[in-house]
């Protein structure tokens, strides 16, 4: 701002050009076929908590560069602005997520994958006001981060309740009013719950890709079951598969707790030695579909939750801790995620 010829307040921004769209079942980047290699995150950090801490930042940025990745998503909302900066600063990718998370009245859809999620959630009296704030936070979300070259993606749900109609009317109307807002026409993307599989899902053909969350292996059919966790995730896959979409997918979650000092042979749940067969598991079949062009492991440090029966000090499904420390299977990813393309 200039007053009397004189500046009195300013405002920097670096500024790049990239391009992204979709051809068939892939995504290019400036015109080249990217395969997608990172995490889901969460501002989260030992004592601070969600607090900003620009020292955090760019330790986190330090993390994803030695291990290989190229991308993250702001799960479950989106960041302060300076995650973008230093995204655009070291040319990392971002899946822009709104904060539409807990669309769904039962708490155990997740767990679901033989029967539908139909809690009828969207045919409540409060869906209208709800849209209406839905659609505030996508304004406000694209206003601040459309000239973020990083941003390479709108995330306009997190595993909402997918398989009614009235969930398909809803989402609908908020696609329609998001395809508006972006000059550039990024692809617009949600993550689909598990049970909201190829049979039953009504809002993947809402989506430029398909986003899955996946947890075969931990929620369901985990430890001594993980021969069943396979065959389970490769049925789901082959649907998708047979309905011959012409679709990139991104595995936006998938991931099993722990606990950094837990060794144990043969390995178990919770164990470093689990968390690895059960990445090899996915990694295994991955490389037998084409179409999948992403894999976004939840998450990239152990984070604080709530106290319940389901966690130890929090979810400690992180590839490094909260402290930023890497656990083992860390290493298989930078092997991994520096022979991939």
């Amino acid at each position: 701002m200039i007053e009397e010829g004189k500046t009195v307040d300013e405002y920097s921004e670096q500024i790049g050009i990239r391009t992204i769209k979709i051809v068939n079942d892939k995504i290019l980047l400036n015109n080249h076929p990217i395969y997608l290699k990172g995490f889901g995150k969460h501002e989260d950090f030992n004592v601070l908590g969600k607090a900003i801490n620009e020292s955090i930042i760019k330790r986190d940025y330090e993390c994803m560069k030695w291990i290989g990745a190229n991308c993250f998503r702001s799960s479950h909302y989106p960041y302060a602005e300076e995650w973008y900066q230093y995204a655009d600063k070291y040319g990392f990718l971002i899946i822009d997520e709104v904060p539409a998370v807990g669309l769904n009245r039962s708490i155990t859809n997740f767990l679901n994958v033989t029967n539908s999620n139909q809690s009828h959630f969207f045919a409540s009296k409060t869906v209208p006001e709800l849209k209406k704030i839905h659609e505030q936070e996508i304004k406000e979300m694209i206003d601040r981060d459309q000239r973020h070259p990083s941003v390479i993606a709108w995330s306009l749900f997190n595993e909402p309740e997918s398989t009614t109609q009235e969930s398909y009317d809803y989402f609908k109307d908020i696609f329609a009013f998001a395809r508006k807002l972006d000059p550039q026409n990024r692809p617009y993307t949600g993550t689909l719950v598990m049970g909201s599989g190829p049979k039953v899902d009504k809002l993947h053909p809402l989506c430029d890709f398909v986003c899955l969350n996946r947890y075969y292996g931990w929620y369901v059919a985990g430890g001594p079951e993980i021969v069943n966790a396979k065959k389970m995730l490769e049925d789901e896959l082959d649907g998708w598969q047979n309905l011959k979409l012409n679709k990139p997918f991104v595995f936006t979650e998938f991931g099993a707790d722990t606990l950094s000092s837990s060794h144990r042979l043969p390995d178990e749940m919770w164990s470093q030695e689990y968390q690895n067969e059960y990445y090899q598991m996915y990694f295994d079949i991955f490389k037998k579909y084409p179409f999948i062009c992403g894999e976004l492991v939840w998450n990239f440090a152990d984070f604080k939750t709530s106290e319940g029966i389901m966690r130890v000090g929090g979810n400690d499904k992180g590839i490094f801790t909260r402290d930023r420390e890497p656990k083992d299977i860390a290493f298989t990813l930078k092997k991994r995620w520096q022979q991939l393309n």
